[in-house]
């Protein structure tokens, strides 16, 4: 009887031994095998666009393809030229980071575009949020009457580039751009504020959104921007204050199910 348990015991082992070899086997020939997936979102590109990036290089330094939470993701290592040497997602499974990024802010700037990453696979769950609880919508394109001078300028964001435009309280809407035709430096870009209803565009956004999302937003122009800066500090403790974060974060934990982190 010990010598067949001692005989089926071996035949376990055989079988799980050789289920791993086959196991790694398949992970290294898929990852290998592996391409990344084009990241070209020119078609979002204005003329200035065009300017802004001509002697940038965005051919990957190096490439790793890891898991993020519950997403396969490929993370570039990006020449410090590609967008100004910020971090960036390229499409629904590619985030960007410039070489040399200082290691200590990279867990906290993957929390954020992981953030990125989400909202384009659930785009539609997003929109739905913003729209009833922070009376927020995006849009494709800009309202007829909108600033031809606006649209200029704008400088196209690769995190919010299928929806640029935003639209707060049926009144306000914010777009990054140029400070001129000849400084084209993306961290030199304001976000000016149009009010479709004076018709005016104003440096600052209105006390009642100040009052809403808290004045230490460091990225206001978007709310795709806002909501990943909001929950990245989250995360690391800070910013808890403004009631725009606090109701994120309950519609964060009650959609964690159902959003693909």
């Amino acid at each position: 009887m010990n010598k067949y348990i001692i005989i089926f015991i071996i035949i376990l082992l055989l079988i799980f031994i050789f289920n791993i070899d086959i196991h790694e086997n398949m992970n290294s020939t898929n990852i290998i095998s592996l391409s990344v997936p084009d990241s070209d979102w020119s078609q979002y590109w204005s003329k200035l666009d065009y300017a802004a990036r001509e002697n940038a290089s965005c051919i990957p330094i190096a490439k790793d393809y890891t898991r993020l939470g519950t997403m396969d993701t490929w993370i570039l290592t990006m020449p410090k030229s590609c967008e100004n040497g910020m971090p960036h997602t390229r499409a629904a499974d590619i985030i960007a980071i410039p070489e040399g990024f200082p290691k200590d802010y990279l867990p906290k700037t993957l929390e954020h575009e992981k953030i990125h990453l989400n909202q384009r696979v659930d785009l539609d769950l997003w929109k739905k949020f913003y729209k009833k609880y922070w009376n927020y919508e995006i849009f494709s394109s800009p309202p007829q009457n909108f600033p031809p001078n606006l649209i200029t300028m704008i400088r196209a964001n690769p995190d919010t580039c299928s929806v640029p435009y935003s639209c707060w309280n049926n009144i306000w809407w914010s777009v990054p751009v140029y400070k001129s035709v000849t400084n084209l430096n993306f961290r030199s870009c304001p976000v000016l504020w149009w009010n479709q209803l004076d018709n005016k565009i104003y440096n600052n956004p209105p006390d009642e959104w100040v009052n809403f999302f808290g004045d230490h937003v460091s990225q206001s122009e978007h709310p795709h921007e806002i909501s990943a800066v909001y929950i990245a500090d989250w995360i690391y403790n800070k910013n808890k204050n403004s009631k725009g974060i606090q109701i994120l974060m309950k519609f964060w934990d009650l959609n964690k199910e159902k959003l693909i982190l």
